[in-house]
């Protein structure tokens, strides 16, 4: 095994088992798992009620999760299948495409930085991330769209560097299977379709093959990702008037929470997500925030700038791919008209990562040395405070840098 081999492989282990140590805790559901959880334990009964939207849930502090398409939900359900009903079991396959993530980061820096070396520190530093880890660490749609946000965007790059129908297809698949999991999708499908369209703008005997893998085969997994919904006697009135209830509940969201955010304080890591505590140790608590690493973040700011500006000089595709792979998952909730969260900004985190590793590769190496043991140092510090480790409640003070994190 090589040294970059090694280190990749060093990388992954850590993040592994950040990710599955002590996963069947807490015990029950905390935050949003009252609906996700709960309707993936629903989906391994064959409970058609599950999908639609008119039916109350049977047990009181639950609610069926049919405000996204389920193919995160049906994944999860491999976990519950694999390992039991219990919490180990519907979280794990979220913890391991959280793995998953980082290799993809890995792999994006590699082609896109050009860099090796560069692309283990993007996904290093991806891997000391708090909301990537505290998202991998719950039954929560977002995780599963930033896998599949990564995917699409590591079948583009493939395919501009190889042109092959493989690369097209794999395209196409890894769309369909981000919109099936959350409808955010779209925005990579709003990136996409003008950029491979201008780009083909002359070769009219692609323009079928292009409709194929921009429409055609998303829709066709869309579909597919409700068939157990059709399998179990749904209608196809029934799921087109589905469609139309997530579209309103997305869009006309009103309700308010203690915890809801301004999609401009994401990157300044201004306000965090309390999910869960625990008092129940005598003079200890455990607290679980979804809260982004904050050196990272902060670091993370000038070195999108200059990305972005290196981007306007260079006219460089990869560069812009990953301005473009940042923006166009965190702008467009400038105009969201429902409330919104922190971890809203999640895929929008791994660019950050490139674009800080290929920042540092233009400055000097102490640079690099000081901003990774920063960060390191940042991820140990709040690890406890991502992952729900009881700790004396006066050190628990400590994690409150900013008043707007308590």
């Amino acid at each position: 095994m090589n040294r970059t081999k090694f280190i990749l492989v060093f990388i992954l282990l850590f993040a592994a088992v950040t990710r599955l140590w002590n996963l069947g805790y807490p015990k029950g559901y905390y935050f949003d798992e009252v609906y996700n959880a709960f309707t993936t334990r629903e989906l391994v009964k064959n409970n058609r009620d599950a999908y639609e939207w008119s039916h109350q849930s049977p047990v009181q502090g639950t609610a069926y999760g049919w405000t996204h398409p389920p193919l995160a939900k049906l994944m999860a359900a491999v976990g519950i299948l694999t390992f039991g009903d219990n919490e180990f079991g519907w979280r794990v396959v979220n913890a391991l495409v959280g793995v998953g993530i980082i290799y993809l980061v890995y792999w994006l820096g590699k082609n896109l930085l050009r860099s090796e070396p560069w692309a283990l520190l993007a996904a290093g530093l991806a891997s000391l991330d708090g909301l990537l880890l505290a998202q991998s660490r719950i039954n929560m749609n977002d995780i599963v769209a930033t896998f599949f946000v990564l995917l699409v965007f590591a079948a583009f790059v493939r395919y501009q560097l190889h042109k092959s129908k493989i690369s097209m297809l794999i395209f196409g698949i890894s769309l369909g299977l981000l919109i099936a999991t959350k409808w955010t999708g779209f925005y990579a499908l709003a990136v996409f379709a003008p950029w491979l369209g201008l780009q083909n703008l002359t070769r009219v005997k692609l323009w079928p093959k292009l409709f194929a893998v921009l429409i055609v085969i998303p829709v066709a997994i869309y579909f597919l990702s409700y068939s157990q919904y059709f399998i179990l006697g749904g209608t196809l009135s029934n799921f087109w008037e589905l469609q139309k209830q997530m579209w309103w509940y997305n869009t006309r969201l009103t309700a308010t929470h203690t915890y809801q955010s301004l999609w401009w304080t994401w990157p300044l890591d201004l306000r965090p997500v309390w999910y869960f505590v625990d008092y129940s140790v005598s003079g200890k608590m455990a607290n679980i925030y979804a809260m982004g690493n904050p050196v990272l973040f902060w670091l993370g700011i000038p070195a999108i700038i200059a990305t972005t500006l290196s981007a306007l000089q260079s006219k460089n595709w990869r560069t812009w791919l990953i301005v473009v792979g940042f923006g166009a998952f965190w702008l467009p909730w400038a105009r969201a008209p429902r409330i919104m969260f922190l971890y809203h900004y999640l895929p929008s985190i791994p660019f950050l990562c490139l674009a800080l590793a290929q920042t540092l590769s233009k400055l000097p190496r102490w640079a690099t040395v000081a901003s990774g043991l920063l960060v390191f140092g940042s991820f140990v510090f709040f690890f406890p405070h991502w992952t729900g480790i009881h700790i004396p409640a006066e050190w628990a003070k400590n994690y409150f840098w900013l008043s707007s994190w308590k």
